[in-house]
This record gives C-alpha cells, sequence and structure tokens, in this order.
C-alpha cells in the first residue's frame, strides 16, 4: 500500500470518529430542544423535526453546524482521491 493512501486512510478515520461525536452530540442538542419545547421526556418523531428545524436556524449552533459539514466532506473527499489515484472503482 503506498504511503500516500495510507496517510489518507488515517485522516479519514479521524474525520469520520470527529463526525460521529459531532451527530452524537446534535441529536442529543435536537432532542434537549424537542424535550423543552413539549415538556415531554421522550418527544415523538414531529417534534423531533420542529426541533432539528430550530437546531439548523439557531445562530449560536452555526459553528457545529459547519465543523460537521467539514467533517463529513473529510469523510468522503480521500474515498473519491484515492478512487480516482487508482485508476476508478471496480
Amino acid at each position: 500500500m503506498d504511503n500516500g493512501i495510507l496517510l489518507l486512510l488515517v485522516a479519514q478515520e479521524l474525520c469520520i470518529v470527529v463526525w460521529a461525536a459531532l451527530s452524537f452530540r446534535a441529536i442529543l442538542q435536537i432532542r434537549a430542544i424537542a424535550a423543552g419545547r413539549t415538556g415531554q421526556m421522550f418527544p415523538g418523531p414531529v417534534s423531533f423535526k420542529s426541533a432539528m428545524g430550530v437546531w439548523m436556524k439557531e445562530p449560536a449552533r452555526r459553528n457545529a453546524r459547519v465543523l460537521w459539514v467539514l467533517s463529513l466532506l473529510g469523510v468522503m473527499v480521500p474515498s473519491v482521491i484515492i478512487s480516482l489515484r487508482l485508476g476508478g472503482i471496480e
């Protein structure tokens, strides 16, 4: 295996860990927003959907959203680079 590919895979693994942590944190924050709005400990899917809209539009969470998107791109880009470098996906 080429050292460049190994480096890309390690970078991708780090991005996956960051993405997973940010996703888990976002889900907990959205659930907290939904619980606060409905007063129920376990709000349903409709409440979760409306709380997700609040979370997506809230200016205080902009940095978290940007970091989440960048980590998601960090997961995808190494795969594209490796597949182009190896001559395509088989």
